[in-house]
C-alpha cells in the first residue's frame, strides 16, 4: 500500500478530523493575511502553548486530592 492510499484510507476513516483540519487550515490561510511566515510562527506558538497546558493539566490531575482537615497522629497507650 503506497503513501497516498494509506493517507486516503485514514482521511476517510477519520472524517471528523479531516473536516476539522480542512476548516482550520482554511482559517489559517485566511487570517495569515499573506504573511505565511508570521502565520506559521503563530500556529507553532499556539501548538506549543496547547501542548504545555495539556501536560500541566495531566500532571495536575495526577496529584492526590487533599482534604482541608489535618491528619491526626495515632497515639498508643502504654500498659502498666
Amino acid at each position: 500500500m503506497n503513501f497516498f492510499q494509506k493517507l486516503g484510507k485514514v482521511l476517510v476513516n477519520k472524517m471528523q478530523y479531516t473536516i476539522v483540519f480542512a476548516v482550520s487550515f482554511i482559517f489559517f490561510l485566511y487570517f495569515a493575511g499573506g504573511d505565511i511566515i508570521g502565520g506559521v510562527l503563530t500556529a507553532l506558538s499556539a501548538l506549543v502553548a496547547y501542548i504545555s497546558a495539556s501536560l500541566i493539566w495531566q500532571e495536575f490531575k495526577k496529584m492526590p486530592k487533599t482534604s482541608g482537615k489535618p491528619v491526626a497522629k495515632k497515639t498508643t497507650k502504654k500498659r502498666k
